[in-house]
């Protein structure tokens, strides 16, 4: 006798936006749109994970913010309870303050959240979207939901780092975010340590086990090594917020007209020298870490080796272990040896274009193949914004693949973006209300007091029509060198 079970009914919900990502990426799109929205309009909230908070409900548990706290948040929304404001956030604070944004948005619009659903489809006509997720367990009902507007904040997608495959069967092969690294036989054991990874990730890492452990052998396998922006720098502090350094705002503006699209080797070794920290011999690309000198001297200090070389394998030959570097070298290693898999988290898949404005007009995409920001915080909060006050398809901000640029050259990347970035604020801020600005949060020069603040803004402002033509011709060079989508969505180069 056969017994065939029965199909779980679909769960259908209708509202005026839906919102497909949690992340904070999501929570600055909702906040956004709870500028334009009522109390009572329903906003439907829907991720694939348990529960709000994107790639910080699975990323390893001795992260930290790069950023002093408070410019991680949605809108403006304040953290909670004070702290000092050089304070680096840990996992548990990032997602404590997560679920307070979303307490916080939740008295703005009639919000109605759904975990555990996976995006399917989306279908756009003229007067709505149809958008089908699909349950994570096996005994969740299908969700269908139909909106007049949708934001798919998906950002930068950031997977959960995997242990490196390896041959060998005599070594231990871990990912930061699994339980094993810093438990008990991780901590019994005396066997050397390799992190494969010279980013945030690996630095994080290392950091760790240094100050955790010692007495512990650790390598550092970075290969052609990170360079990361000083924090002291960056965010200068006490007193020195008042009269020293420069502004981001300032620091990017001062690049980027020397920039012009055709000398990225000559800006990053400026920038390396003017505001960089980096592990001695290596850094030789940037993607908007931030390290501190005290971090990186406890770094430099507390490893037993630097590698500047790539891991390829780890392969069993007799009773000998070997290493297998890119550049061909062989090295044994004791059995037990554990490998932590740091290597690059953001943009190593490959997404199909997709523009931030739909054909339809009715659909909004944070993603890296058309950003208008590095960060995504910033575009999604901007996106909205525009979305809503009627600008998005109208001013001529421009987009950028992010993926592509960086497979075809890391070193322009940063600057490419932070061009792009100067660009884009300087159309938005005169196109929409001063208190969409005043709301950002996010704005890292809101490290300094409000006068070196205006300082900055002013220097943008002063002769913004020659510095936005610069921008746009150095965007065009990018554009055509790299053969790249960047440009309007209506300039896209297929």
């Amino acid at each position: 006798m056969s017994h065939e079970s029965t199909p779980v009914p679909s769960i259908n919900d209708d509202c005026a936006l839906c919102i497909i990502g949690a992340g904070i990426a999501g929570l600055n799109a909702l906040f956004a749109a709870s500028r334009y929205l009522a109390p009572t309009d329903k906003v439907v909230l829907v991720d694939r994970n348990a529960a709000p908070g994107g790639m910080w409900t699975e990323t390893y548990d001795y992260v930290r913010l790069h950023q002093p706290h408070r410019m991680f948040t949605a809108g403006d929304i304040p953290w909670q309870p004070v702290r000092d404001p050089a304070y680096l956030a840990d996992k548990v604070e990032v997602l404590d303050h997560i679920n307070e944004c979303l307490v916080q948005l939740r008295k703005r619009v009639a919000l109605v959240e759904y975990y555990g659903y996976e995006f399917g489809e989306l279908v756009e006509s003229p007067d709505q979207v149809n958008i089908a997720f699909r349950g994570v367990g096996d005994d969740q009902a299908p969700l269908e939901v139909t909106a007049q507007k949708c934001v798919k904040a998906f950002g930068f997608r950031v997977p959960k780092n995997e242990p490196l495959p390896f041959s060998s069967t005599a070594v231990h092969s871990v990912s930061p975010s699994d339980a094993t690294v810093f438990g008990a036989e991780f901590s019994d054991s005396d066997a050397p340590v390799y992190i494969v990874g010279g980013g945030k990730t690996g630095m994080d890492t290392a950091h760790a086990l240094i100050t955790r452990f010692p007495d512990r052998e650790v390598h550092l396998v970075v290969g052609r090594g990170t360079v990361f922006a000083s924090r002291d720098i960056s965010f200068p502090p006490g007193m020195r917020r008042w009269f020293t350094g420069s502004t981001t705002l300032e620091y990017f503006l001062r690049l980027c007209r020397r920039y012009d699209g055709s000398n990225p080797q000559e800006i990053f070794d400026d920038f390396k020298a003017d505001r960089a920290v980096h592990l001695p011999g290596t850094g030789h690309q940037y993607m908007f870490g931030l390290l501190s000198a005290a971090e990186n001297e406890t770094i430099a200090n507390g490893i037993s080796e630097l590698i500047t070389d790539y891991v390829e394998d780890v392969v069993d030959n007799g009773a000998t272990t070997e290493i297998v570097f890119r550049s061909g070298e062989k090295r044994a290693v004791a059995h037990g040896t554990w490998f932590v898999n740091c290597t690059g988290y953001v943009m190593r898949q490959d997404y199909p274009y997709e523009p931030f404005l739909s054909n339809g007009g009715r659909v909004v995409s944070v993603q890296p193949t058309s950003g208008i920001h590095f960060l995504t915080t910033f575009a999604a909060y901007f996106l909205v914004h525009l979305f809503y006050l009627g600008e998005l398809d109208r001013l001529p901000i421009y987009q950028m693949d992010y993926q592509a640029l960086l497979k075809k050259d890391k070193v322009a990347f940063p600057f490419a973006a932070m061009t792009q970035v100067l660009y884009n604020i300087s159309l938005i801020m005169q196109s929409v209300p001063t208190r969409v600005m005043t709301e950002c949060g996010l704005d890292f020069d809101r490290w300094f007091p409000l006068p070196r603040r205006l300082i900055g803004a002013i220097k943008l402002r002063r002769n913004s029509d020659q510095h936005i033509e610069h921008f746009r011709k150095t965007l065009d060079v990018i554009a055509e060198k790299y053969d790249i989508t960047c440009g309007t969505v209506a300039g896209h180069r297929g």
